[in-house]
């Protein structure tokens, strides 16, 4: 299939690697996820392709299709043009406090949309950030625990960070600790820099968020009606408008579920041939050939935030 153009690779994880293309017929720009044929493609990764395709929220990236190539599963998805909020964090050094509350505003919003939809995906809610620095005490405690609170947590740091620069639990004078940081975590050791301006009632939703104990923690619907939460708060978040922000049909999809299934079992067989050099969406595109200067000056990479969950 010759459909779409690689531009450039955009991210790589433990699963396989991101790259931006290019859509030929609509000259439209996505985000491809490339899974490695094979063992790679197990019952978790189906759930995951299945759960993203029944969820439309304009917070959350919107799924499109899946592929099949030679070497690889390609997940087509929306391309967050905005870039990720680390990487604005990390330009920025932090965000002043109506930034970050602007941007915790639509992650709550987007979180809060996944909690709802938990029972229609048929999936157990989990932490949605997976690097220790954001793992709630329960969940590092190897207990059961509720992912919907466990999230709670994970927003938390998330809007520290944004406010700080700096993860609330690391040790400042060791940060690459993983060690000292769970110790932290699990004693709630965490403090906001004298030189950072962060307003009382601000402080106070922290204080409900980094609570030890998961039954005393604050949760979604209680941090969507917290003071700090509501200010300035747009209108299409407001309680009762954000139903508007949805599809009327939530599986409005190109594909059925049946061929994304079909493709799925067929991903699972190894992939033919040599693993290098081997096709990715086009029929003569191999990754090594991508054109790195391709008309990227013409990118718009600036635009609508898109929390990727």
């Amino acid at each position: 299939m010759e459909r779409y153009e690689i531009l450039k690779k955009i991210g790589s994880g433990k699963f396989g690697v991101a790259k931006l293309v290019r859509d030929r017929w609509t000259s439209e720009l996505f985000a491809v996820k490339y899974i490695e044929r094979g063992q790679k493609i197990d019952e978790h990764v189906q759930r995951e392709i299945m759960n993203h395709r029944s969820l439309k929220h304009p917070n959350i990236v919107r799924f499109k299709e899946v592929l099949l190539t030679p070497t690889h599963l390609a997940i087509v998805m929306e391309y967050a043009a905005g870039g990720e909020l680390f990487e604005r964090i990390c330009s920025a050094g932090r965000f002043s406090e109506d930034e970050a509350r602007f941007f915790f505003q639509q992650l709550i919003s987007g979180v809060s949309y996944c909690h709802a939809m938990s029972s229609v995906l048929h999936s157990q809610p989990k932490s949605t950030v997976g690097t220790p620095a954001y793992i709630a005490p329960e969940v590092l405690s190897k207990k059961e625990y509720d992912g919907k609170i466990s999230d709670v947590w994970s927003c938390g740091v998330t809007l520290y960070v944004m406010l700080v620069g700096a993860y609330p639990f690391e040790d400042p004078d060791d940060p690459r600790n993983f060690r000292k940081t769970i110790v932290r975590i699990l004693n709630v050791h965490y403090s906001i820099p004298n030189y950072v301006r962060v307003s009382m009632d601000c402080r106070h939703l922290l204080s409900r968020i980094f609570v030890a104990n998961p039954e005393k923690r604050i949760t979604i619907p209680e941090i969507k009606n917290h003071p700090w939460f509501l200010k300035n708060l747009p209108i299409e978040l407001m309680e009762g408008e954000e139903g508007s922000l949805q599809s009327s049909d939530v599986n409005e999809t190109s594909q059925s579920i049946e061929e994304i299934l079909y493709i799925i079992q067929e991903a699972r067989k190894p992939a033919e041939g040599p693993k290098l050099g081997g096709d990715l969406i086009g029929d003569n595109m191999d990754l090594d050939d991508i054109d790195t200067d391709a008309d990227l000056e013409d990118i718009e990479t600036s635009g609508d935030f898109v929390c990727q969950l």
